[in-house]
């Protein structure tokens, strides 16, 4: 590591602006030792110690010479693709150069993300396209010509397009499909098998295993890069989320006085009467069970959880059966070449995907779910979906993915509270790791001024809104805009920004009011304006340079404590004589505050504030869990010191 790693190594060779940092070194080595005693590491490594080559070169560099196979899991598609298309080219070339040895690596993707040229070819035949829809499937033609893997990514195509074209499993009959050599799924599958190296996302990785682990080949060596947001997506991926408006969709295409129906291959007019008069039963009993929770929603709330069976579901249930049975009836009667043949079988797969699900949550077997229902907007009459998943995954993240491995590498930049890897191991089931906390080469003394603001009445206060926002204000225009706002709630941002908007003269893009694409894409792209996000713009988000010189934190981002997951676990914690405060929201709270914290700084060159608006990081005793969760900077109180050590940052000297 030593060789690859040091001021005049090998990648000082490979890569041009190489510069040497001790704590990637340092990561580098505690990895490889990992690796080579079967063992589990837990890796905390801040902004700029160069994490991913850190993990990437004594992993490959072991397995090659091992002969295993590297599972590569991140939170994002986006972060797949910049280790397939940058930080992998770069490994290869090193270890070809100096150890002589070669790799192969794949970009591993779900099956939705490529196309069926059976389905293609039978929509076509169909003439299920527009006129105008007929030139955005050309470029098409061209990629099944020229007999090559390539995915959704590869295509500029409308979404709704695509869900005409894409690979469904249920329908894919490979045995039988005369397009199988030259399939992209297949062929991707066959790239997979032959691989070294796997780059997937963390919703793929455990969907393999909620299917069986029959979609990804078997590997030796797991590393999950940015791994704090593992337990939330595994959660997720075992459990399940049904809506009213998909359900009725799926219902309806098994009626044949419905356009877009599936059932028009069918050769028996008995048949066909039969499905649609069930179909036409079926919806109304539907509508009426998604009423009734509908109700049980308070007005002022989106969600609310199910501690009960639902009785009421148990004759829907007992109708999409009867469903099912006839669909499998029908089947022996529908012309195995008829173009829709494939279609009927995607709609049937769908329907008993939504079959089990609609089971698990009127009946509510399973002690270790938790279920609720879920407004999906803020209309009276908005989508009403049906929520469950796990409350505890460690038992299943300990069967399933530890056991499975001979070492398993966790990384990221926020793991730790207090240093101390306890917490992450705990909800994970890792009882048996070496954990390595690195700090940031970034000079946080230099480059950052923490604001607290610890005169501000308590955030429950009812004037807490209008002296934050006057405060928020305040920065914003000392800075003169390029500010991320963070919240916790979508009510918060809205009043804030009411108040707010007529004290700055810079423009607001917030995501209460438009996608987080089109809020993050506009705020980049009008200088000097200001972001207000929740949720997913505490992390995952890049803004580097001058982009952003402050990041105003509202309130400390604690969890809401009646969200059906959150309680749910509090309540598991109680009943294991825990308090569910200090060992549940304390912890993640401290995790999504580093997160928000690791907005500002980027690279050595950046500088700027965060500013905290909630006392209570300086009058409660957990505060001080928060200020050493981030690295020491220079601390002041005052809006006018505030200024005083901003202009000192803008002019050193």
């Amino acid at each position: 590591m030593n060789k690859i790693f040091n001021e005049h190594g090998f990648l000082s060779d490979v890569i041009p602006s190489y510069e040497f940092r001790r704590e990637q070194l340092h990561m580098a080595e505690f990895i490889l030792e990992c690796l080579v005693n079967s063992e589990n590491g837990i890796i905390e490594a801040g902004t700029g110690t160069g994490k991913t080559l850190a993990y990437l070169l004594p992993v490959v560099l072991h397995a090659v010479e091992h002969d295993k196979r590297i599972a590569v899991s991140t939170e994002t598609k986006t972060l797949q693709k910049q280790l397939f298309e940058k930080d992998l080219p770069i490994v290869r070339e090193v270890v070809k150069r100096f150890f002589n040895m070669d790799f192969s690596y794949s970009l591993c993707l779900g099956s939705s993300n490529y196309p069926c040229r059976k389905r293609f070819e039978a929509a076509l035949k169909m003439g299920r396209f527009q006129p105008g829809e007929l030139k955005k499937i050309e470029p098409l033609h061209e990629l099944f010509e020229k007999k090559k893997i390539f995915t959704f990514f590869d295509l500029s195509m409308p979404g709704y397009i695509w869900n005409e074209l894409n690979r469904e499993g249920d329908s894919c009959n490979s045995y039988k499909c005369p397009f199988v050599s030259v399939c992209s799924y297949q062929m991707a599958r066959k790239e997979w098998s032959q691989s070294n190296l796997l780059v997937m996302n963390h919703y793929l990785f455990f969907t393999n295993i909620a299917s069986g682990k029959t979609y990804l080949p078997q590997c030796e060596i797991a590393v999950f890069d940015e791994a704090h947001s593992l337990e939330d997506v595994a959660a997720s991926q075992f459990g399940f989320s049904l809506g009213y408006e998909e359900l009725k969709e799926i219902i309806q295409l098994f009626r044949e006085d419905r356009k877009g129906n599936v059932i028009k291959g069918i050769d028996d007019d008995e048949t066909v009467s039969a499905l649609t008069a069930m179909a036409r039963k079926t919806l109304p009993e539907a509508t009426a069970f998604f009423e009734k929770l509908r109700d049980l929603i308070p007005a002022e709330k989106m969600y609310q959880r199910i501690r009960e069976a639902q009785p009421s579901g148990k004759a829907l249930v007992e109708h999409l059966q009867e469903l099912m049975v006839l669909l499998a009836d029908s089947e022996k009667k529908f012309d195995e070449d008829h173009p829709q043949r494939m279609e009927f079988d995607i709609a049937r797969g769908k329907l008993f995907t939504s079959l089990e699900e609609l089971s698990l949550f009127v009946f509510q077997k399973s002690e270790n779910y938790v279920y609720w229902i879920e407004r999906e907007s803020e209309a009276v009459l908005g989508d009403i979906l049906l929520r469950g998943q796990p409350v505890d995954i460690a038992e299943l993240f300990q069967r399933e993915v530890l056991s499975c491995f001979d070492s398993s590498i966790f990384v990221s930049a926020t793991l730790s509270i207090g240093g101390e890897f306890s917490y992450i191991a705990g909800r994970l089931g890792i009882e048996s790791y070496r954990g390595l906390s690195l700090q940031s080469s970034f000079d946080y003394k230099k480059q950052v001024i923490l604001f607290i603001a610890k005169d501000l009445p308590d955030p429950g206060s009812g004037v807490y809104a209008a002296r934050a926002s006057e405060e928020a204000a305040g920065i914003i225009n000392h800075l003169q805009g390029n500010c991320l706002m963070l919240f916790t709630s979508y009510r918060a941002m809205r009043e804030v920004k009411a108040i707010i908007s007529g004290r700055i003269e810079y423009p607001i893009y917030s995501q209460d009011a438009l996608s987080s694409t089109d809020a993050f894409d506009r705020y980049v792209n009008d200088r000097n304006s200001v972001l207000m996000g929740s949720n997913s713009f505490w992390q995952g988000i890049d803004l580097p340079g001058d982009l952003v010189r402050g990041v105003i934190v509202m309130k400390l981002p604690f969890a809401v404590p009646d969200s059906p997951p959150v309680e749910a676990k509090m309540e598991r914690l109680q009943s294991q004589g825990k308090n569910p405060f200090s060992a549940l929201q304390i912890p993640e709270a401290v995790i999504r505050f580093k997160q928000g914290f690791g907005r500002l700084i980027r690279s050595s060159n950046d500088r700027g504030v965060v500013a905290v608006l909630d006392s209570r990081i300086a009058s409660r005793s957990y505060g001080r869990l928060f200020l050493k969760a981030v690295p020491e900077c220079r601390i002041v109180q005052t809006l006018s010191e505030l200024k005083e050590a901003y202009s000192d940052m803008q002019n050193p000297g």
